[in-house]
């Protein structure tokens, strides 16, 4: 399935990708400005042309009303004159073409330069279509291109219009030329957006790669990750989305790390603290087969298999703890008098049996109220308590206590032995055991340490250890008081059930 999943991907790369489809729009965008400026151009040729036309007709209608013969200072007595007199006024663009026929006569303006006045002329056919169309204005197709034109007629004075008095301007464009400049206009700026379009293909290349950058930085440092080393990080540069993206990572790469030394942590721990019991309870059980082993000694060697057996049991029980601990469900809080849980737990280690060999004390008790699980802080104290025993001689005192202030409820145990170094009493707490082989020790904290963070951690606390200034080793834990609004609200449905319950027995 993964194959198929694989095959269906893109092999082309993110960077080809984003500047294809840079270059794609940006292609798109150019080829719509140079197509409608091209539109708008070939239009502005045909619209000047109709302006040119409209003016000449219009300068000549009015010429043929109101103009007069200069010889006599009267109206022209024939068309022919009219026509000769206006069109030695006119002086033709490029590409426009005046010419008059009156009388059988075809007369144009202009000089023999004028060559779209000399291809109308020399056109019989053309000039005959635009004559006996009856309308006044049209574009029709030549040899020499396109051809806008209009026409207007004119009458002698008399009004008549009849053989030998009739006559007709005709103005025509020839478009062509215009035309092709504005294509060639049309092709430069083509040829001018085809080297923007390089030019942002080579911007978009170099941008991408830079925006690629971190991403290649993020495939490198995951390449560089084995299961021997997780300490490799991504840099982070900046405080854009890739920066967030880079931040991320290794926020997941510290859980990662946390998680595979916790992992190899666990498993040297229950190697130790199951191994020794185990190979122990081996040999204490190999010399019951022995014949010779009294029957009082029998009895030593069984009791000692047992104590091994339970000290099995308790790893495994703080195995399940911690596995346990990240459920969300792993405390059940509510509210309790943290002096009575630290009394519980004093009158737990100082029971018959339990520890004789040491001797505890409360050295302090908080008149508080918690919201916590009474439980599961048990066992953390439990824990410390164990570590106590474990670093003190025969005899020796062993103190438990708890304190409220700030919001906060502590519960500690002390002890008087030697004070650690400060470097070494925070590695206790900081650093997973990473011993590889059975029965070496470690500098950081141990399995029962482990448990005692745990629980803090559920409760939203911190797990800590004081040494020096001559009052021993404290090892302890801080856990909120209140649970934001629902400690307080749960404070209050506790006092008043307890004073409904008081009530009660009155």
């Amino acid at each position: 399935m993964a194959d198929i999943h694989e095959h269906q991907g893109s092999t082309v790369s993110a960077r080809l990708r984003i500047v294809g489809w840079i270059v794609l729009t940006t292609a798109l965008a150019l080829l719509a400005v140079t197509v409608s400026m091209r539109s708008i151009m070939s239009g502005q040729v045909a619209e000047a042309a109709n302006v040119g036309i409209a003016q000449e007709i219009e300068e000549f209608r009015t010429f043929a009303a109101e103009g007069l013969d200069p010889k006599t200072a009267r109206p022209f007595s024939s068309i022919g004159e009219l026509m000769e007199r206006y069109l030695a006024r006119q002086q033709p663009m490029a590409g426009e073409a005046i010419l008059a026929q009156a009388n059988g006569r075809v007369l144009t303006a202009g000089t023999a330069a004028n060559q779209a006045g000399t291809w109308l002329a020399d056109d019989p056919v053309l000039l005959g279509r635009i004559l006996d169309d009856a309308k006044t204005s049209g574009i029709l197709e030549s040899n020499h291109g396109t051809v806008r034109w209009a026409k207007a007629e004119a009458k002698d004075a008399s009004g008549a219009s009849g053989a030998g008095h009739q006559a007709h301007l005709v103005v025509a464009h020839f478009i062509g030329g215009a035309q092709e400049e504005a294509n060639r206009q049309a092709t430069m700026l083509f040829g001018v957006a085809a080297g923007g379009l390089a030019l942002t293909a080579g911007i978009a290349w170099l941008a991408a790669g830079q925006i690629m950058r971190p991403i290649r930085t993020m495939s490198e440092t995951a390449a560089s990750i084995s299961a021997n080393d997780l300490s490799a990080r991504v840099p982070v540069e900046g405080r854009d989305d890739l920066a967030q993206l880079a931040r991320t990572l290794n926020a997941m790469l510290d859980r990662v790390e946390a998680s595979h030394l916790a992992q190899r942590h666990f498993i040297a721990e229950a190697r130790e603290h199951l191994g020794s019991p185990q190979r122990k309870m081996a040999a204490a059980l190999q010399k019951l087969n022995e014949e010779e082993v009294p029957r009082k000694q029998r009895g030593r060697i069984i009791s000692t298999a047992q104590a091994h057996i339970s000290l099995m049991g308790q790893t495994l029980a703080d195995l399940e703890l911690l596995a346990q601990s990240s459920d969300p469900d792993f405390i059940q809080r509510r509210m309790v008098p943290v002096g009575e849980v630290t009394a519980d737990v004093a009158a737990a280690a100082a029971r018959p049996g339990a520890y004789p060999d040491r001797r505890f004390r409360i050295a302090e008790s908080a008149k508080a109220q918690a919201w916590l699980d009474p439980l599961r802080v048990a066992q953390a104290m439990h824990q410390l308590i164990q570590n106590a025993v474990a670093h003190t001689e025969d005899g020796e005192s062993i103190r438990i206590g708890s304190a409220a202030a700030k919001g906060m409820a502590s519960f500690w145990v002390a002890n008087d032995g030697p004070a650690l170094d400060p470097d070494q009493a925070r590695a206790l707490l900081e650093n997973y055991r990473s011993a590889p082989e059975a029965g070496q020790q470690g500098s950081g904290m141990g399995l029962g340490l482990a448990v005692v963070k745990a629980v803090a951690q559920a409760h939203g606390g911190t797990a800590w250890v004081e040494s020096g200034n001559g009052n021993g080793t404290s090892f302890g834990f801080s856990l909120p008081q209140a649970d934001a609004g629902q400690g307080i609200r749960c404070e209050k449905e506790f006092a008043q059930s307890m004073a409904s319950s008081l009530g009660g027995e009155s």
